[in-house]
């Protein structure tokens, strides 16, 4: 397992929070000029096949964890509105986080470092060191929350298992989803979307820095 430097861990870095502001920001330019109907009838005429191929591209994005899904919990709101939106987070990331926990779990960590980036290695190890007990599960899912895609991986290296993995997750993935695909949902008011976000954005910008500096408090008192 590489060597983890705390000293270099940067959690501007490590959980790019500015990387999800931006993408609020930008999808929200971009529909102000864009009709959303047009994308939402687009989407009617593909009929089943725009779930699918959604729910496909979600699972990507976390079995290849370079890809950041953060936008599509927004677009899924936008293209599908809230509760079918919903749903089909709920199960591209069920699947997603499945297939990751499978991948680690079954072929070890040879295979799971052609899945995720090389910036990433010394934050897997750090914390698989988590995931042994139900405390710890939840301890990495609050402080790693914007990166489920580490601590599937992480959770399939460790000895955790997998129904207290998913039972654990599952729940809290669900909660911040059905927040992010509100905001999506409300794209086709823009008033009322950036109402949301002057209250949103902050409280997840204090959330990540919050939970990033508690896991590096963490790992700190583990070093020590």
């Amino acid at each position: 397992m590489p060597s983890f430097d705390i000293k270099k861990f940067k959690p501007t870095e490590q959980l790019s929070f500015w990387g999800l502001g931006l993408t609020i920001l930008i999808i929200i330019v971009a529909f102000a000029f864009i009709d959303v109907n047009t994308f939402q009838d687009s989407v009617i005429k593909a009929g089943i096949w725009a779930p699918i191929i959604f729910i496909l591209l979600k699972i990507s994005t976390i079995v290849f964890a370079p890809l950041s899904g953060s936008p599509l919990y927004l677009i899924v709101g936008v293209l599908f509105g809230f509760w079918p939106g919903l749903l089909y987070i709920v199960i591209g990331d069920f699947l997603g986080y499945t297939i990751a926990f499978s991948i680690s779990r079954f072929f070890g960590y040879p295979l799971v470092d052609k899945f995720i980036a090389r910036n990433e290695h010394g934050l897997l190890a750090r914390i698989i060191n988590h995931l042994g007990t139900t405390k710890g599960m939840y301890q990495v899912c609050f402080t790693c929350f914007p990166m489920p895609e580490l601590i599937s991986y992480g959770a399939g290296l460790s000895k955790i298992k997998y129904l207290k993995f998913i039972s654990i997750l599952m729940p809290l993935s669900a909660i911040a989803a059905s927040v992010l695909v509100l905001f999506g949902s409300k794209l086709g008011d823009l008033n009322n979307f950036l109402t949301l976000n002057i209250i949103a954005i902050p409280i997840f910008i204090i959330l990540i820095v919050t939970g990033g500096s508690l896991f590096i408090r963490t790992v700190k008192n583990t070093k020590d």
